[in-house]
C-alpha cells in the first residue's frame, strides 16, 4: 500500500469522450505541478460521478459528440449538471473544444453548428483584457494552435471573451474566477494528433483538410508550443 502522504492532495476529474480525445499535454502539467487526475470514459458505458464532492476541479475534454445531443448522449446531461455544480462552489473547470461547448451550453448560451468545419493548424489572437489575465498573461497575442471543430458557441452571460480566430470570433472565454473554455485544443501533442488522424481521410477531405499536410503541419507546430500549453494549464492548476 502507498504512503497517504505521497498521494497527490489536490485531485481533477477528467471527461473524455472519446478513444483519442486524450488529456495530453494538460495531464503532464497537472501530474508536475503535483495534481492528481482520474480519467471517466462515459462513452464506454462508464457512469460519471454524481458530484465533484472529492475533486478539486473538472476538466472537460472534447470530442465528435454534440453539445445539443443530449438525446444522443444522456451523459451529457449530467456533464453540464458537473459543471453548474463546480462554477457555483468556486471550483476551477477546463474545457477543450467540445468541453468549451459543454461549458457555454450549461451556462446558458446556445451551441449550435458552425457554417464551416475550422480543422488544421491556425492563428489564434488574444484580446486585448488577455494581458490582464493569470492564466494568458504573457504569451504572444498570436499563436499557432490546433483546430479540429465544426460547432461553435455564444458566450454566456457574463462571461468575457479572450481570443478569436479569422474563422471562429469565440475561441476562449472566462468566466468567474477560474472557468475557461478553449475551442482550440492547446493539449494537443503530434502524437495524439497521429492518433485523430487514424481513419479520417474521409472526414477531413470532406472538410478541405489534406490528411498528409495535417500531419507534417502537427511536427511544425505543436513541439514549439508544448511550454505555452504547459505554462497555461499549470497556472490553472495552481487555482485548484
Amino acid at each position: 500500500m502507498s504512503d497517504p502522504e505521497t498521494q497527490p492532495v489536490k485531485k481533477i476529474l477528467f471527461i473524455q469522450h472519446g478513444e483519442t480525445d486524450k488529456p495530453g499535454i494538460l495531464e503532464e502539467s497537472l501530474r508536475r505541478s503535483g495534481v492528481g487526475i482520474d480519467i471517466a470514459h462515459p462513452y464506454r458505458g462508464e457512469n460519471l460521478p454524481p458530484s465533484l464532492h472529492e475533486y478539486s476541479g473538472l476538466a472537460v475534454g472534447g470530442g465528435a459528440q454534440g453539445a445539443y445531443e443530449e438525446a444522443k448522449y444522456p451523459y451529457l446531461i449530467q456533464e453540464c449538471n458537473l459543471i453548474r455544480e463546480a462554477a457555483h462552489a468556486g471550483k476551477p473547470v477546463l474545457g477543450l473544444c467540445l468541453g468549451a461547448q459543454l461549458m457555454a451550453s450549461a451556462l446558458g448560451a446556445p451551441v449550435r453548428p458552425g457554417s464551416h468545419r475550422e480543422i488544421g493548424f491556425f492563428p489564434v489572437t488574444l484580446d486585448s483584457i488577455a494581458k490582464y489575465d493569470p492564466l494568458w498573461c504573457d504569451l504572444p497575442t498570436d499563436f499557432v494552435t490546433t483546430h479540429w471543430h465544426g460547432d461553435v458557441f455564444d458566450l454566456p452571460a457574463a462571461g468575457m471573451r479572450l481570443a478569436s480566430s479569422a474563422l471562429t470570433p469565440n475561441q476562449l472565454f472566462r468566466y468567474g474566477c477560474g472557468l475557461y473554455g478553449l475551442q482550440f485544443h492547446l493539449e494537443m501533442t503530434p502524437e495524439i494528433f497521429e492518433e485523430m488522424l487514424v481513419g479520417s481521410d474521409e472526414y477531413l477531405l470532406a472538410a478541405g483538410a489534406d490528411p498528409e499536410q495535417l500531419r507534417r503541419d502537427a511536427w511544425t507546430f505543436l513541439p514549439p508550443l508544448h511550454d505555452k500549453a504547459d505554462m497555461v494549464f499549470s497556472r490553472w492548476a495552481a487555482m485548484l
